[in-house]
C-alpha cells in the first residue's frame, strides 16, 4: 500500500507541478512581463523562464511516464509523457538557440527583414510546440484522472 501511495504521489506531483508551471508562465509571466516591461527585455526574459521550464517539464514528464509504468498504466500513459519529454529536449537544444540567435535583442542593429522573418517563423514554431506539449500535458490529467476514478470504483464495488 505505501509503495503504490509514494507512486500515486509521484505521479500527481508531476502532472501537476509540469501543468501548473508552464500554465503560470503562459497566462500570468509572459502577459505580465510583456505588459510591463519593454518588448526586448521581455522577450530575453522569457527565453531565459524557458529554459528551467523545458528541462523541468522533460524531467517531470519522464517521472509521470515512471510512475505510470509503476501503477501498471500502460499505452499512451507511458509513452506520451516520454514523446513530450523529448520534445521539451528538443525544443531547448534546437529551436530556443535558433530564437535566440535571431531575436531583435541579440542582434540590435544588425536586423534585417530577412531576420525579422526568421525570427517571427521560429519564435511561431518555438510557442507553437509550447501550447502542443501544455495542451497535451492536460490531457494525461485528465486520462490518470479518469482511470483513477475508474479504479476507486472498482474498489467500491469489489
Amino acid at each position: 500500500m505505501i509503495p503504490q501511495t509514494i507512486t500515486r504521489t509521484a505521479l500527481w506531483l508531476s502532472l501537476g507541478s509540469w501543468v501548473g508551471s508552464w500554465a503560470f508562465f503562459a497566462f500570468v509571466v509572459s502577459r505580465v512581463a510583456f505588459r510591463v516591461l519593454p518588448g526586448d527585455v521581455a522577450g530575453d526574459l522569457a527565453g531565459i523562464l524557458l529554459i528551467p521550464l523545458h528541462w523541468g517539464g522533460a524531467a517531470l514528464a519522464f517521472i509521470a511516464a515512471i510512475a505510470a509504468w509503476a501503477l501498471g498504466r500502460r499505452g499512451w500513459l507511458v509513452w506520451l509523457p516520454i514523446t513530450l519529454a523529448l520534445l521539451c529536449i528538443g525544443s531547448e537544444l534546437f529551436i530556443a538557440p535558433e530564437v535566440a540567435a535571431v531575436r531583435p535583442s541579440t542582434l540590435g542593429a544588425a536586423v534585417t527583414e530577412e531576420t525579422s522573418r526568421r525570427f517571427a517563423l521560429v519564435h511561431a514554431i518555438s510557442l507553437g510546440l509550447f501550447l502542443m506539449i501544455h495542451v497535451v500535458s492536460i490531457g494525461l490529467v485528465v486520462g490518470h484522472a479518469r482511470l483513477d476514478t475508474l479504479d476507486r470504483q472498482l474498489n467500491q464495488n469489489a
